[in-house]
């Protein structure tokens, strides 16, 4: 929030013995360790969305008071002195020769102001606002600027501690700031302040006054003001004029757009995919072409930055991690396509001049030359007898050239297909937890997989995709699975098969390549392709792995607002940039609905779906297996599934599956039981749709327990 100087010491004065005496009770695992980044930085969650142990903000549910909170009657006291909406709060400890600098200014931040109270400190600790610097002693209450760049470091030897407020303040906090002192102007009125005391009062068990939640966007004289912001620093930098007359033709679109949607939806969250549509357009179109040009600390960086996070529940570090992670697997598949094998049989690939590997050889006549030799299916010796000696190529510079054929992807290998001998098909909802089942069920040492879910392998089939049926949805059935379909899927899948310990099938000299494998495949758009699985692997089983309706929605809610599992970019017939998770039959009737509708019908249809189809299949076929077993209880469900399915166990899982299952890699959030909690208000509206097929399944877990 901005305010009109640096810093404001407010009258106010704590007891620092009462203080420390209620932090003290507080054990080292109740601090939350900051990474790396913010080294020497720990947190206790006092007030928190829901009440979690997290950095959730504001935006995303109702705040709560913490247990910790509860264990503390002086701090709730303090509190409720300000006399203040509390929106979140924590202590935050600094070790010695560390420093806290504050980068993430944003929405949240835009909307509320941080109040400081020392609890902990030594003369060596500095909170520091651009060019003005301040110590807060003990006891003392203070408040700054957050818009503009701050830190806090501590130079002593000794951990500080200090309580922090977040608000978005109130006529008598307003009254308090009037009356503060404040050190860093020149006619500071530090002679005239009255401090008040407050001691702690044994008997009073004081109720803190909390911010109430509302969904809340910038209005359009905010997107107005903000907006101007950019434009005064962009025209005072060194841009070229013809990108300020495009700017300012975008920047007056956008707020055209914005102050149409504020109009129609206003504070209501009925209007979420159409304004993350705006902020993508704003990011993509405006911050993009001027970042580079506005000082990094100016008004108009904060502008951006508090538009572009307008949405943004938290800031998690998910995205670095899942980036290494898909880069990681695209580097293991290319490698694994690429690896030459000379007991391999290998042709031309179709279409080759259009091939963009095509193009390369412009600089390479002679791999060229050897290409033609692959224009009939041929191994390397063939092809080495039939090599011309005008070439003048030796054998070990021929094996190098049919490898960077390979990586050009212009040589194919001619391969015969394993059987796929009962292959295992994990079938669910979306975000119901199928990764995790899906990376604990890849160690078993009989299966094999494609390390990842199928859809480009399914959907890079012309007659397989949904456009080939107007995107009416990813529903296939036995009809779809015609005899050449089939038979390039089976292709396709062994193209891309591993073992546990990643190495790839056609990586197998030819002769130690098995010739039956059990497959496990797991794509959550499966839920609407049962009978077409069945028709490809007749032998095929399926694990039906169903999670609790609030989890499950809240999780898919959150990969709408994460925008991490986007299908369709566009989906036409869609009035939004972009469609997540399968497609489902009616999803067009979902145009004017939240995203909290929208997850609940893609819940109730994936799982109406695999309820209905399974029931056409043999009992022995099929096995219910629920999510909040698999995590309560790993090793009794994951045993039950191997038995189902006839896997061998050993050691390797028997040590997985010893202990909590690791967190999956797909994850947006770190996991915990409550944390759907979050989206409760929204979620209590759509559930009594989804009774019918929550009464169906939990009727059939009833029954296999008895």
């Amino acid at each position: 929030m901005k305010l009109d100087t640096e810093f404001y010491k407010l009258p106010l004065r704590f007891d620092v013995e009462r203080l420390e005496q209620e932090i003290s009770q507080f054990s080292q695992e109740d601090w939350i360790y900051h990474p790396p980044e913010v080294a020497g930085e720990a947190s206790l969650i006092l007030v928190s969305v829901g009440g979690r142990l997290d950095n959730d903000f504001a935006i995303s549910a109702p705040v709560e008071s913490t247990s910790f909170l509860e264990r503390c009657p002086y701090l709730k006291q303090l509190m409720r002195s300000l006399d203040t909406p509390i929106s979140r709060s924590r202590l935050i400890r600094l070790s010695g020769g560390a420093d806290r600098i504050c980068t993430n200014y944003n929405y949240h931040w835009f909307r509320r102001s941080c109040i400081y109270v020392a609890i902990v400190t030594n003369s060596a600790v500095e909170f520091c606002c651009n060019d003005k610097s301040a110590h807060m002693g003990a006891g003392e209450t203070w408040t700054f600027d957050n818009s503009q760049h701050h830190w806090l470091v501590n130079k002593g030897e000794q951990d500080c501690i200090h309580l922090v407020i977040e608000t978005k303040g109130s006529p008598s906090l307003n009254k308090m700031l009037a009356q503060a002192e404040q050190p860093c102007t020149p006619e500071s009125n530090s002679a005239k302040v009255q401090v008040r005391e407050l001691p702690y009062l044994p008997d009073d068990d004081a109720q803190i006054c909390l911010e109430p939640y509302r969904f809340e966007v910038l209005t359009s004289q905010e997107i107005d003001n903000l907006t101007a912001a950019i434009l005064a620093d962009v025209e005072n930098s060194e841009i070229p004029q013809s990108n300020i007359i495009k700017l300012v033709h975008n920047i007056k679109q956008f707020r055209n757009q914005w102050e149409k949607a504020f109009y129609r939806f206003g504070h209501n969250r009925s209007g979420e995919l159409t304004y993350q549509d705006l902020i993508f357009g704003f990011t993509k179109q405006i911050a993009s072409e001027t970042n580079k040009w506005l000082p990094q600390s100016g008004k108009g960086q904060n502008a951006i930055k508090v538009i572009g996070s307008m949405l943004l529940t938290s800031n998690p570090p998910v995205k670095k991690k899942v980036t290494k992670r898909l880069l990681a697997l695209a580097k293991k598949k290319s490698k694994a396509k690429a690896k030459f094998s000379t007991d391999a049989c290998y042709r031309v690939v179709d279409n080759v001049e259009l091939q963009k590997g095509f193009q390369q050889l412009v600089g390479f006549p002679k791999h060229a030359q050897i290409l033609e030799l692959f224009h009939s299916a041929s191994t390397f010796s063939e092809v080495s007898h039939r090599l011309s000696p005008e070439l003048e190529i030796k054998e070990g510079e021929l094996g190098s050239m049919v490898q960077k054929l390979l990586e050009f992807k212009l040589l194919k290998e001619e391969f015969t297909c394993p059987e796929f001998e009962r292959p295992i098909c994990i079938v669910s909802a979306p975000r119901a937890g199928s990764t995790l089942l899906f990376e604990t069920l890849c160690k078993f040492p009989d299966l094999w997989t494609i390390g990842d879910e199928s859809h480009e392998i399914i959907e890079g089939i012309p007659e397989l995709h949904p456009s080939t049926r107007n995107f009416s949805s990813n529903r296939l059935t036995e009809a779809d699975a015609l005899p050449h379909i089939c038979s390039t899927l089976r292709e396709r899948f062994t193209q891309q098969l591993q073992n546990r310990e990643g190495k790839a099938y056609l990586d197998l000299p030819i002769k130690q390549r098995p010739t039956k494998v059990r497959f496990l495949e797991k794509t959550p758009k499966n839920a609407l392709r049962i009978p077409f699985l069945k028709a490809l692997f007749p032998g095929a089983l399926f694990i039906y792995l169903y999670r609790e309706p609030r989890e499950n929605i809240s999780s898919m809610m959150e990969g709408w607002r994460a925008r991490r599992f986007i299908s369709y970019q566009p989906l036409p017939g869609w009035p939004f940039r972009e469609w997540c998770f399968l497609l489902t039959p009616g999803w067009s009737s979902l145009q004017e609905s939240s995203i909290a509708e929208i997850a609940a019908y893609q819940w109730k249809i994936a799982n109406s779906y695999i309820w209905e189809d399974l029931q056409t299949l043999a009992p022995s076929s099929w096995c219910l297996v629920r999510y909040s077993d698999l995590v309560r209880e790993p090793a009794k469900t994951i045993r039950a599934i191997s038995e189902f399915a006839g896997l061998t166990w050993d050691k390797r899982i028997e040590q997985l599956v010893s202990q909590s299952l690791p967190v999956s890699t797909m994850a947006t959030s770190k996991p915990s039981p409550d944390k759907w909690r979050k989206n409760e208000r929204e979620i209590a509206k759509v559930l009594p749709n989804l009774e019918p097929i929550i009464n169906l399944v939990e009727k059939k877990h009833e029954k296999s327990s008895s």
